[in-house]
């Protein structure tokens, strides 16, 4: 059984910043040889230039939510390399914090443009390629939402989670025992740039992140420890379809006890963040 990704051809979506870098980050270090991508030209090349000295990487721009830019990177990588050994669908993002009906529905139409039919358009590229081969890992990173439990303040990114969670669940199996495996990672809630400078909308979910400094403390974790896990899952997987939560259930437990300690012995601070307020949604009149 290998222990390392040494030589995989890896491919991540939205992988510049926050979870998707740090993955690319572990990745580099298990030997894989991989390729980021995002909307940003400038962000791109920054982020390729930070993790070019762990080992060879290279970065391509693309949207999720546009399908011909997936399937061109898909194309590119399969020329360039010569396969896709592991496709990881990570784009994704939250754009506010609030009760549904304070939304914009245009803001569930563009989460749902990326989280969700990006999740298609890279799961089609992908498999496009590994089906023929019959081999190959595909990744859907999960999120809120995606065991189907109320999540206020985040109700409509989680909507979209859930609707990731069924498409994956459904797609394991139209593709058993072709050969390729399917992972279902759910990282739990992260320090990232999504959680420590959120928008909150209306008068509403200003109320409900109150206490949001004490939920950051006790809950979210690392990117880096969650991509630690994820390397581990497809490096050791033998099973056609798996899904993981970092978020066990007695994990607000340990956390609590651990913050606990922390203000006894004077040793731990809340994360550092920034909340951005704006009106909630109204009908026009």
């Amino acid at each position: 059984m290998p222990t390392t990704l040494q030589d995989k051809i890896v491919v991540i979506t939205g992988s510049t910043r926050g979870f998707g870098f740090a993955l690319a980050e572990q990745l580099l270090k298990a030997g894989a040889t991989v390729v980021i991508s995002g909307r940003s030209q400038l962000t791109l090349d920054q982020a390729v230039n930070s993790l070019k000295a762990s080992g060879p990487v290279s970065g391509a721009l693309c949207d999720v939510s546009i399908a011909e830019q997936v399937y061109t990177l898909a194309k590119t990588i399969v020329r360039e390399h010569g396969r896709i050994d592991i496709w990881i669908n990570n784009a994704g993002y939250s754009s506010a914090a609030g009760l549904i009906l304070d939304f914009d529905p245009r803001e569930a139409l563009d989460m749902f443009m990326v989280n969700d039919l990006g999740v298609l358009h890279g799961t089609l590229a992908a498999l496009n390629y590994m089906l023929p081969h019959k081999e190959g890992i595909l990744v859907n990173i999960y999120g809120a939402g995606a065991f189907l439990r109320p999540s206020s303040p985040t109700g409509l990114y989680a909507a979209t989670k859930a609707w990731l969670s069924s498409f994956t669940r459904t797609l394991a199996t139209e593709i058993k025992g072709s050969g390729v495996k399917l992972v279902g990672f759910s990282p739990g809630m992260m320090l990232t740039d999504m959680l420590t400078s959120p928008t909150v909308i209306g008068e509403a979910g200003r109320d409900m992140m109150k206490n949001y400094g004490f939920v950051l403390r006790f809950l979210a974790g690392s990117p880096r420890q969650a991509a630690k896990k994820l390397v581990k899952v497809v490096t050791l997987n033998r099973k056609e379809f798996i899904e993981y939560r970092m978020l066990k259930p007695w994990t607000p437990f340990l956390g609590l006890l651990r913050v606990l300690w922390e203000n006894l012995t004077k040793t731990g601070k809340t994360p550092g963040f920034e909340l951005k307020f704006k009106e909630g949604y109204k009908i026009p009149d």
